[in-house]
């Protein structure tokens, strides 16, 4: 068995000039399907994370016009409640129904009739809208 030196290793390296034509074509085909495939998992990431960062904002806004609406004095239905200004792209409605009507019993000659309204928030922007709904008593 022939030991290998240093100076057979020399001789080789020495005698190869680069990369064969395969070798080329192989790097090319792997990275043709490689590179499109990392930007088109970049864009998809980019795109959930829009659709993300609206859907907060929507939610965001719902709650807030819905906050605002709890502390605007009652109104009967049909109740208009003023509206919170919505940045551009974003638009809002809210919308009143009576839930319910009940009386206590009186402990002096008080007016006691309470309603409660069902109160929904509806905000539309860009990426679809989102509805929220709560209770609004007298």
């Amino acid at each position: 068995m022939a030991m290998t030196t240093a100076n057979d290793a020399h001789r080789w390296f020495s005698q190869s000039r680069g990369f064969t034509l395969l070798e080329v074509v192989v790097v090319l085909a792997v990275a043709s399907v490689l590179v499109p495939a990392v930007f088109t998992a970049i864009s998809a990431t980019a795109e959930v994370t829009d659709h993300s960062y609206d859907r907060s904002i929507l939610f965001e806004l719902a709650q807030s016009q819905f906050e605002d609406v709890q502390r605007q004095a009652f109104q009967t239905s049909p109740a208009s409640y003023s509206l919170l200004s919505m940045p551009a792209g974003y638009s809002v409605v809210v919308t009143t129904t009576p839930a319910v009507t009940y009386t206590y019993p009186p402990p002096s000659s008080t007016n006691t009739a309470e309603t409660v309204q069902n109160v929904t928030v509806n905000v539309t922007g860009v990426s679809g809208n989102f509805t929220l709904s709560g209770y609004k008593v007298r």
